[in-house]
């Protein structure tokens, strides 16, 4: 028991992880994101599920709740809630990976105290190894969790991953050497029972007795023993008149932390001591009726079986001091030092949000549900009507990290304490797109050449693999995408800071692989600048600049074949119908703008052909954005989720598209009237374009990081934006070209120009007489077609007469004239 950080340990001992699993009583929510999220980067990133006792876990996030903002989205917490009178108490960590699996069985909770600043103990299994047992035992057990928690499928499946796809899993033995509860049987009965002989002398050591002693009282006469009561000296958690109903055999000692009197020792440890050997039974139970008296009805609890020799034994309990006589014990047990379960008039069970639509669970004092709750968000009330389950479900667009409820009672409104919320799609992470994450995760700086072509790889084989579309809905109340609004974004100010950038502030450095990692991850948005991490430096002078890191080498030939290999993969891969249907449409938008952001970066590498990367670029950007022979697949998306511009949306999304469009724009690769084609894509999608109120960041970032030119991606955004607006308006007002017809007097149309038939603009592809029938490509429709010529309207033609605003009216003249005829 001497002090150990079980965490280093277990991280130090798995190097790739893709699964983690926590088993607590309480947690300490700013540690688990800000520590234990950042140590498992470390190792391998894996996707983590904290399982923890309801009403501890209630009352943490009340207390930091305000800052405790990546729980529902790094990481998940599972409140258990056992109701009245029992505890989820076990504490355990997994971690498992595709070379094997490690666990801890112990006594500490999730937080510093309980991972390295108590004194606690901890049992270690791996397999492959002889931990197998405690390990298939341990996935028994997880099983029996997720029932206790009644957890969805998708969380049962995520901690559950690895014994039903690693090839270890199938080699487990039977399971062996844990105790748990809840089960058939007392967990004292099963200690007791693993003794196959009386020991000659039993230690116990516990911080918590039930209030009358009955549980230590019974150990005590069942094993006729000397027993050796172990308590800490000043927490006591015994009574004296308690110990004075103990058995003779039975004799309390104080004991002390070895290498700090105020530490706190946590650890409970039941020890049967027999002439050449030890068995150990410990990890989460004290010595309390709840935890060993009691069976189904009792608390959840989790122990471990070791067998060591006696001077192991001996080395494991020289961490403490063991006095010769007993503490001072008070007289009045002391109150139990778990936080009660409240019975306020209502508590959150559990928040999730999927897709637009936001769910929550809860408890009612009274026991009736009502038909609707109000949802509180930052943002402010929301109205959530109940299902026939007695869940409420409320769609919103972005509900933040927390919300409160709030219902009417005779007394008058009351509000709830705040609950986190899981963003499902968030959490929801397959293997491919979890390898994605782990090669981001934990960088900054450039992306060297090795590190591009590992990405690439990567997410080659991410869009290769399908995405869960598990809790989405298509056209059920889904929030609108924004539209434009002409006098807004044709005013002076539109799309420009009010207010300079501040010299020395933001990304001084090219930051690469943090950018990937947040274009990739979904939710989108910039890094936060709120996240903690312990792994940062104080070198005593915060205001000195970092050392800027070494730009990436140039690539070299073979590299650049490898590269050029690997979009064309991408490219083959995201150019399908099929593609886009296995993408929800929160995943979508995540994997076009990493696309656009990779392109971006290869194509600025030094050695990189940049044809070559302009010719993969332009051939995908067609197949989603423009058609070649057929619709664009964006718009066949759209037209089967109507709820999908709403739920891709962001200022990353905008923000990578910007820099797709800038870097085809007059590029040969692109097409001649790629130009228009783009224009006409933010005409028809002004989703696209607008992104969200945090847009001049997105663009600044990418400017700075990718670009390298700090104003040049806002202007072309606003350019791209204010054309995709004047032709948006165009459109809507070409409601009758016959009229418009009349008054055109030109005869001939030319190869290229872009003109209006029907309902929908079109490129001519060869010049001829307006009398005659011409060949034309379709823009909406992407496909050829002939028609009678003396229907084409040349928009430059009539545009003066088309009642539109100046500025407007210019806009579109711009974009419809050929380059080497704009003054």
């Amino acid at each position: 028991m001497a002090e150990i950080n079980v965490l280093q340990s277990m991280v130090d001992a798995n190097k790739r992880a893709t699964t983690a699993v926590v088993l607590t009583h309480n947690i300490d929510f700013i540690f688990a994101q800000a520590i234990l999220v950042n140590r498992l980067r470390k190792s391998g990133a894996p996707r983590l599920t904290v399982f923890a006792d309801a009403g501890c876990a209630a009352a943490s996030f009340g207390r930091q709740s305000e800052i405790a903002d990546r729980v529902g989205r790094s990481y998940r917490v599972v409140p258990v809630d056992l109701g009245v009178g029992r505890r989820f108490h076990p504490k355990a960590i997994f971690l498992a990976g595709p070379e094997g699996a490690r666990l801890a069985i112990g006594s500490g909770n999730l937080g510093h105290g309980g991972w390295s600043g108590n004194c606690e103990i901890w049992t270690y299994f791996n397999f492959p190894g002889e931990g197998g047992p405690a390990i298939a035992a341990f996935r028994d057990y997880l099983e029996k969790v997720c029932d206790l928690a009644g957890t969805s499928d998708a969380v049962r499946a995520t901690v559950l991953d690895p014994f039903r796809s690693e090839a270890w899993a199938a080699d487990l033995p039977g399971p062996d050497r844990l105790l748990e509860l809840p089960a058939d049987t007392p967990l004292m009965d099963r200690l007791l029972s693993r003794l196959q002989e009386p020991p000659v002398s039993f230690d116990m050591m516990a911080p918590y007795f039930d209030a009358e002693g009955v549980a230590v009282s019974e150990l005590a006469t069942r094993l006729s023993v000397p027993m050796r009561v172990l308590i800490q000296h000043g927490k006591e958690g015994l009574s004296s008149k308690a110990a004075a109903k103990l058995p003779p055999s039975a004799r309390i000692l104080g004991i002390t932390p070895g290498s700090e009197e105020r530490q706190t020792i946590h650890a409970k440890l039941y020890a049967a001591l027999y002439n050449d050997r030890v068995v150990i039974t410990a990890g989460s139970a004290n010595c309390s009726r709840a935890a060993l008296l009691s069976s189904d009805n009792g608390n959840a609890e989790l122990m471990a079986i070791t067998h060591l020799s006696r001077a192991e034994y001996e080395e494991l309990v020289s961490g403490i001091h063991i006095s010769d006589g007993p503490p001072d014990l008070p007289e009045i047990s002391p109150n139990e030092d778990l936080d009660e379960i409240e019975s306020p008039p209502v508590r959150v069970l559990t928040a999730s949000f999927d897709a637009g639509l936001l769910v929550v669970r809860c408890a009612f004092a009274g026991g009736d549900t009502p038909s609707e709750i109000r949802v509180v968000l930052n943002a402010g009330f929301l109205t959530a009507v109940a299902d026939e389950s007695g869940s409420f479900f409320v769609t919103v667009s972005d509900p933040g990290s927390r919300l409160w409820v709030e219902i009417d009672t005779a007394a008058g409104a009351v509000r709830s304490a705040p609950m986190w919320i899981d963003h499902e799609a968030e959490l929801r992470v397959g293997r491919p797109e979890f390898n994605v994450q782990a090669r981001l995760s934990g960088n900054e700086g450039p992306i060297s050449s090795e590190g591009l072509i590992d990405i690439f790889t990567l997410v080659v084989e991410h869009y290769k693999s399908s995405v869960p579309w598990a809790g989405t809905r298509d056209g059920k109340n889904a929030p609108s995408p924004v539209e434009y609004n002409l006098d807004d974004v044709f005013s002076a100010g539109f799309g420009r800071r009010s207010y300079a950038p501040v010299p020395g502030g933001g990304y001084l450095t090219t930051d690469e692989w943090s950018l990937m990692n947040d274009y990739f991850r979904l939710g989108g948005g910039t890094r936060r600048t709120g996240d903690l991490s312990d792994d940062s430096t104080d070198d005593g002078d915060p205001a000195k600049p970092k050392e800027p890191p070494a730009p990436a080498k140039p690539l070299e030939p073979t590299q650049i074949q490898k590269l050029a290999r690997l979009m064309d993969r991408a490219v083959s891969s995201m150019s399908s119908m099929a593609f886009l249907e296995s993408r929800p449409p929160p995943r979508l938008a995540a994997d076009i703008r990493t696309v656009a952001l990779l392109l971006g970066i290869a194509r600025r590498r030094e050695g990189m052909d940049k044809a070559r990367v302009d010719s993969a670029s332009a051939k995908l950007f067609h197949a989603l954005f423009v058609g070649d022979g057929r619709r664009p697949l964006l718009d066949l998306y759209i037209e089967a989720h109507p709820d999908a511009p709403a739920l891709m949306q962001s200022s990353d999304l905008a923000a990578a598209m910007t820099l797709w469009i800038a870097d085809l724009f007059n590029k040969p690769e692109a097409g001649a009237w790629f130009s228009f084609a783009a224009t006409r894509l933010a005409a028809v999608h002004p989703w696209l374009p607008l992104g969200k109120d945090d847009t001049a960041d997105s663009l600044e970032r990418l400017s700075l990081h990718v670009a390298r030119l700090a104003e040049a991606l806002p202007d072309f955004w606003l350019s791209w934006v204010q054309g995709g607006a004047a032709i948006r308006a165009l459109m809507e007002r070409l409601t009758d070209p016959a009229q418009l017809l009349a008054t055109v007097t030109r005869p001939r149309i030319y190869s290229g120009e872009i003109v209006w038939i029907g309902d929908q603009f079109v490129v001519a592809e060869s010049d001829f007489d307006r009398k005659r029938n011409a060949d034309f490509f379709l823009l909406r429709e992407a496909r050829r077609a002939r028609y009678q010529g003396s229907r084409a309207v040349p928009i430059l033609d009539v545009i003066d007469s088309v009642e539109l605003p100046d500025v407007v009216k210019h806009t579109i003249k711009q974009i419809l004239t050929p380059a080497g005829q704009r003054g």
